[in-house]
Order: C-alpha cells, then structure tokens, then sequence
C-alpha cells in the first residue's frame, strides 16, 4: 500500500446466496473481485423481500453490516432504515443501527450498506467511556494505529488498498493526544495517474486502544479517467495562477463571540482573492468554477459599483423607542398584510452583544402561511421580511413546468427597488456582486430567485455585512428580505496597508498548486426535484490552503496570516534544536506541539533552564484545556481588573493566571504573584494537587505517613505525599527536595506524568 492519507471507508465482500450459511459462501465471481456482487446472487436476494425496489434485502443488509463489524452481545437493533437518493453519490441505501443501554454505559453502531450492490458505505461506533478508565498515553499512537487502519483498509477493500496513498497534508498539524480517549483519523485517496482524486477516498478512524470505530467509502468506479496526455507542466500552471489571479482588499469583521460586548464586531483590512475555488483545467488551461465549468478570471476583477452614486441629502430618521404599536403600524404599512391574518406572536429583542440596536419581531398567521416582520426599535426601519408560504416548497411533478411572471433579469431589478424602500438610505454603500450571485444555469426552471447586495465602503466590499432579496418568480413578489448589518461598525484606514504585491507574494505563500482529479456530481438544483446526471472527471491544477488548525485570514496592515480569533501570525510546526537526546525529550515536545512552552527565534527552548512561576501557571492551564485562544477571548477583553498587581493585562501570563484564579489553583487574596520567580517543587507539587481536586485530602492531618528524610523542611507534607505516591513527582532517595528549582524539561516530565494520573482521580 502507498503511504498517504487520512479517513475511512470500505467495501464489503459480498457472499453468494446458497445452500449454506450466508456468511460462509463465496461465488467464483466475488473471489475474483470481492467487491462486486454478482449478478445471480442479486436476483437471488432482491427476491426475498418485496416492500421496497433494492436488490439487497433488509434481511441481507442486516447480515452484511453484522459482518462487518462486531456488534456486542449486549446491543440491540433499534432501526433499519430505506433512502433513496442518499447523499453523496444519488446511492440507494440501508441504514442499520444497534443501541446498548446498560449499567455499564451507552453505546451505539451504525452501519450505511448501498441497497444496489451491498457495499458498506460508512460505518460509526460510539461507547460512554465514562465508566472506563482510560490509559495515558494511549495504548496505540498515531504511527502504530495507522498500521491497523491499513490492515482494515487491506482486509475489507483489497482491490482499493493499491490504489490509494495516505493523505498526508494534515500530518504537520498531528499532535499527540492529551488524555486516553484518543481517535485517529486516516484518510486513503483514490490515486489514478499518480493523481490524487478531490473527494473520492476511503477514510479509516482507529481509536487509542486499537479499535477501528469509524469508516467512510466516497468512491464511484463507473466515472471515466481522463488521461494525462496534453496536461500543462506543474511550473506553467504555477505561473497562470499568480500571473492572472487578482488579490483584492476587503473589509473583514472578526467575531469574537465568547467575549465582552465591546470587543464584538472588530473590523480588519484583508487581503484575499475573489475566487472560491481556484482550479484550472490542466488540459485547456481555462479557469473552472466548483462544478467545473469555464469562468473568465477578468469577470473577477471588475470594479464594484455602488447602487447609488450619491449619498443620501436627507437627515437621518430620529432615533426614538419605537412603541409596539408603531411597530406593528410600519409593518402593515409596507406589507400586505391579509385582512384575516392573525397576530400570532409579537416579540422584542434589546441590545445585546450581537445585535446593535432593538428589534420588534412581529409574526402573523393566515391558514398554513406565516408571515415574520422584524422593525428597528430606534429608526422603524425593516431589518428582516419572510413569508412562509408552503406553496414554494411542493415539488413539480415531472410535466409540470414553472410559470414565471418575471425572468431572472426582471427579479432582479424588483430585488433593487426593494432595496430602494427598506434601505433607501444605504444605497450609497451597497453593491451587487456578479461573482457573489452566479446566475443559475436554467433560470427558467427556478421558482424564486434569491440576491445578496454586500456593503460597500470606499470601494471595498464589506464580507460579512449585507442585504439578501428572495424574489418569487411566479408571482414577482417578494418572499424574503434580511439584512446584516451592523451602523455602529468602524472600519480602519487603507493608508497603512501592505502593497497589492507584497500582499500576493505573502498569500501564494500559503498554498500550494497541485495537480488532481477533480470529481463532478453533475447535479442540476435549479428544479423543485434535483435531476441527477452522469457524473464526470476533470483533470485541473488546484490552489490548495496549507493545513491550519484555526481559522485565519491575511491580515492587510500587518502583511501576515494571523488567527481569526486573536488577530497573531500564526505560525507553523517549530523545529526545536535544542532537545533532541534530552531525557525529557518526549515531554518537552508535546509540550511545545500545545503552546505550553515557547520556543524563542533561534529555535530554542532551553530545557536546562529553571521555569518562573509564570511559565508554571500557563503550562498547567494549557495541558488541561489546550486552547491558547479560549484564554485570549475570555480573559483579554481590556477592561478586565487584574487579580494581581504584578501581572497586569499586557503580561503574556495575564490570561492563564486569571484563568487559574478562576479555577481556584491560586490564592488571590495575595496582592502579589511573582511571575518571574523561579517555581520550587513545592510549589508546582502544590498546584498539581489542585488541579486534581486532591486538595481537601492533602490536608487531612496525619492521613499520610511520611517517610521522606527531609520532611521537615516541606510545608505541605500532604501534597508532596501525593504527587510522589502518584509518580507524578517521586522523591529521589527517599529525599522530596521541596526547595529545589525545577528546569523547564523537569517541569515538563512533572506535567506529562500528571496527565497519565488525572483522569483515575478527577473524573
């Protein structure tokens, strides 16, 4: 098998139908090619069950999915399930699920099997591990649980296993698990050509203890490969990209949404580029969009207009409380609201951390149609219109055909004059973008049309920010009106960004350009009843986004990717110089891949060095919930009182030491911290306590016998008991030297052995 790849599926080897077992036979034809089913042993099964058109019976796909996974004793069958027109791939499917409800926890198995020709097409295990105790670290790591994943990709789809490669992209971000419950996730790429298919794979999950717990087969054999001949060489298809690809300024608004009010809503400048998906046709050289059809890539640098050049002369409505009667006045005024229809709801929404300003939602009724109006409560304007009407939503049947009173042109233009009544005010400040609404591909079948008008300011497109139209085709009326759209939003100035060239040098620099296969459902969802056509294979050049683990953005002021949720570069996997051969390498390291220990410019982390209290306090907070940016968002919101006087919220410790606060891990009736004085094994032996929930216990008097010969020089004798019982912190010849200094690799052992303990005592 190629080495290369991350996820799961599998195919099943289908047994024949006869005089023995089901599980036991096997026809000649299968023995071949295990993955097929023949045709006789189909008609043979599609026989015993008539209630729905599949070839494979209930019954056989119930035998099929038991096959190919163990279900326990102590499962039962909860459902069997028929779909057609299941998702991915238009297949026909079994579902089959077993349930276990027992004193010794939950459990559940799911099993897809395609209803045509009995392949297993996913499957899924869970377990309440509650009760369980897990080990740490697990007994199976990546590397080994990867060679079981193999194995099962090998066992249970042979013919596949040598034509796939192991997905590797994400191996830069793999890092080692922090507790026992550990899934590992391999994902196995169809290969043709020495070319990688875009979505067509066969996944595997193995879990810490060895157990493959997920799998998932994404694979159509009946698509045609086109052949490599006549592609463009990879230094061509490099060069078409970043020649003719336009990088673009935009307006970016970064939610923060676990923090304070006030830090809600930041706006940045970015940089990015206009097209979604950025593949060229390695034979033709054109540009393709998704679904694989040819785009002019100059549509995409065509300057946005306004709707309006000129700004608004009139004053802005008066801000006043808008009365629930005014309210419920407005929204008649601009709707047509029926005679018969009855106010059924009537809800108001202040200001809160996402939403501005106040809002009546009023909601009417008339027989099975609902109509929904939300009014600002300072200006009266519309911010939201929607009719529920259940007409839009019943499908045509095959000879029916739409009856449309507007074309897509027309809507649109109704769509504008929408926008001219609710928002008469903005139109300055908004733009319909071409690219952001593809006219639909048979317009003429489409029961309504929806647009989205995007903010504009300066000329830049504001992403988050805008105003969305659904027009009826049938009637030309308008169903739906919504805006997003925040008045108070403050948006920087363009004088301090980085050049359009820098900008693009900085942005290829985070993708990469490689051939692969791409794969067309060919589905057409302009019509009530999606039409499903052959699917189809292109062979492209795709700009692929390096692996992240956060989400970020290209920052136009600082010329840098940087995280999306705290606004610093980010930065890639750190090759450490300095630890390699060291006796805690393994512990130094997982600390590091966590953010727990730095790693300074010259690539060092300096493990001989002894830690500061500061240092001893971030490390624990980010081995036990290892989010560096859950402490930014929650504790870096500026207006925060510090708990200490000597760690204020520009210190890098502020968010870890109030988190720790918090949590009760330190004392903050001292006015003081000492972030910068060096951590004794006391004192780390003190917060390990803590942080187990042991505490009460170690202060039990004369609970431990202390055998230490330097025991009277340690003042919490009941922590240093603990931590050296546990093997967390072991006394060394019988001396627990509570004074010593602790080093940074030390203190990563103390951490990486108090994650194998933790969970025996603090579930």
């Amino acid at each position: 098998m190629k080495k290369k790849a991350i996820i799961f599926s599998c195919l099943l080897v289908l047994p024949q139908i006869a005089a023995v077992p089901f599980a036991s036979a096997e026809s000649a034809v299968m023995k071949q090619n295990p993955e097929v089913v023949s045709s006789a042993a189909v008609k043979t099964m599609a026989a015993q069950d008539q209630t729905v058109s599949a070839k494979i019976s209930k019954e056989q796909a119930i035998e099929i999915a038991k096959n190919f996974t163990t279900v326990p004793k102590d499962y039962t069958q909860q459902s069997v399930s028929y779909q057609s027109n299941w998702y991915p791939g238009n297949r026909t499917i079994w579902n089959i699920n077993w349930n276990r409800q027992t004193e010794n926890g939950y459990g559940n198995i799911g099993v897809t099997v395609d209803a045509e020709n009995g392949t297993v097409i996913s499957m899924n295990r869970w377990e309440d591990t509650y009760n369980q105790q897990p080990s740490y670290p697990p007994k199976y790591n990546w590397e080994s649980a990867k060679k079981i994943a193999e194995q099962f990709l090998q066992d249970k789809a042979p013919q596949k296993a040598n034509v796939v490669e192991l997905d590797t992209t994400n191996l830069s971000n793999q890092k080692p698990p922090l507790h026992g419950n550990a899934n590992y996730y391999y994902s196995f790429m169809r290969v043709e050509n020495n070319i990688s298919f875009q979505d067509q794979y066969i996944s595997v999950v193995v879990d810490g203890n060895g157990e493959v717990v997920g799998y998932d087969y994404r694979w159509n054999d009946d698509v045609k490969i086109p052949p490599t001949s006549g592609m463009m060489s990879q230094a061509d298809a490099e060069k078409k990209m970043k020649d003719s690809m336009e990088i673009q300024l935009k307006y970016q608004t970064i939610y923060n949404y676990q923090v304070r009010t006030d830090n809600q809503g930041t706006v940045k400048l970015a940089y990015d580029n206009r097209f979604n998906y950025p593949y060229i046709d390695a034979k033709t050289g054109k540009w393709l969009d998704y679904s694989g059809k040819p785009i002019e890539m100059k549509d995409y640098a065509a300057k946005l207009e306004p709707l309006s050049p000129n700004k608004p002369t009139q004053t802005a409505p008066a801000n006043k409380d808008l009365t629930q009667e005014q309210a419920i006045d407005i929204a008649k005024e601009q709707f047509n609201i029926p005679a018969d229809a009855t106010l059924e709801n009537i809800y108001f929404n202040d200001v809160d951390q996402y939403q501005k300003y106040p809002v009546w939602n009023l909601n009417w009724r008339t027989g099975q149609t609902w109509i929904n109006v939300s009014v600002n409560g300072k200006t009266g304007q519309i911010t939201n219109y929607y009719k529920e009407d259940p007409s839009r939503y019943q499908p045509l049947s095959e000879d029916q055909t739409v009856k449309q009173v507007v074309n897509y042109e027309q809507a649109l233009e109704k769509a504008k004059e929408t926008l001219k009544t609710f928002a008469p005010t903005e139109l300055h400040a908004v733009t319909f973008d071409p690219i952001r609404n593809p006219k639909p591909e048979n317009p003429e079948k489409m029961k309504e049309f929806y647009f989205t008008f995007h903010r504009l300011v300066d000329g830049i497109i504001v992403e988050d920010q805008f105003m969305s139209v659904t027009i009826s085709t049938e009637t030309g009326e308008v169903f739906q009106y919504y805006q997003s759209w925040d008045p108070q939003a403050k948006f920087p100035d363009t004088k301090n960004v980085v050049s359009a060239e820098k900008a693009k040098e900085v942005y290829f620099d985070n993708f990469t350009i490689v051939p692969k296969y791409l794969y067309i459902e060919n589905v057409d969802y302009s019509t009530s009843r999606p039409i499903y056509k052959a699917p189809e294979v292109k062979v492209v050049y795709h700009l692929a986004m390096k692996p992240q683990d956060q989400a970020i953005y290209l920052d136009a002021v600082k010329g840098k990717w940087v995280s999306m949720e705290t606004g610093e570069p980010i930065r890639g996997k750190v090759d450490v110089k300095d630890i390699k051969g060291h006796p805690n390498e393994k512990a130094l390291q997982l600390l590091i891949d966590y953010y727990a220990i730095d790693v300074d410019d010259a690539g060092l982390v300096k493990p001989n060095e002894e830690i500061t209290r500061g240092e001893m306090v971030k490390m624990m907070m980010l081995v036990t919930n290892p989010d560096p940016y859950y402490y930014k968002m929650n504790y870096m919101s500026g207006d925060r009182p510090a708990t200490f006087a000597d760690v204020q919220s520009n210190s890098p410790y502020f968010a870890y030491v109030e988190s720790a606060v918090q949590q009760g891990l330190l004392d903050k009736s001292k006015g003081e911290f000492k972030p910068n004085e060096t951590v004794t094994r006391e004192e780390l032996a003190e917060m390990i306590v803590k942080s187990m929930r042991l505490e009460k216990l170690a202060e039990v008097p004369n609970l431990f016998n202390i055998t230490f010969t330097d025991a009277n020089k340690i003042n919490n004798k009941g922590h240093a008991a603990i931590v050296h019982h546990l093997g967390i912190m072991p006394a060394k010849n019988n001396n627990f030297e509570p004074a010593k200094k602790v080093t940074r690799g030390a203190g990563a052992q103390v951490f990486y052995q108090f994650l194998q303990e933790r969970g025996k005592y603090s579930r």
